[in-house]
């Protein structure tokens, strides 16, 4: 009589381990893109609310520098002036001539 000998079937528990570790990775790369998708949202909000905030601070800014001009106004200082009961004098002017 002869011996048979059986083989273990060492295959299936390789592809058993293999399928187990592509679920594993198939999962986490689910878990990560839902994840980035989410930071990428909550950024791209943050985004917007930045730009919101600066053109309404360049707006401001435009606004104020307007509000400068008319108040830097050579009519009103002189009205100030008058009133203040200063007056101007020619004597004092100094021009200076740039480059010299």
């Amino acid at each position: 009589m002869a011996i048979r000998i059986k083989k273990t079937k060492r295959r299936i528990k390789i592809q058993g381990l293999a399928f187990l570790v592509l679920c594993f990775v198939l999962m986490l790369n689910f878990f990560t893109s839902i994840v980035l998708r989410s930071i990428n949202v909550s950024l791209s909000v943050q985004v917007q609310n930045k730009t919101v905030q600066l053109s309404q601070l360049e707006i401001q800014n435009k606004n104020l520098s307007k509000e400068i001009q008319n108040l830097s106004d050579f009519e009103r200082v002189m009205a100030i002036a008058k009133e203040a009961g200063l007056s101007l004098n020619g004597n004092n002017v100094i021009e200076f001539s740039t480059g010299e």
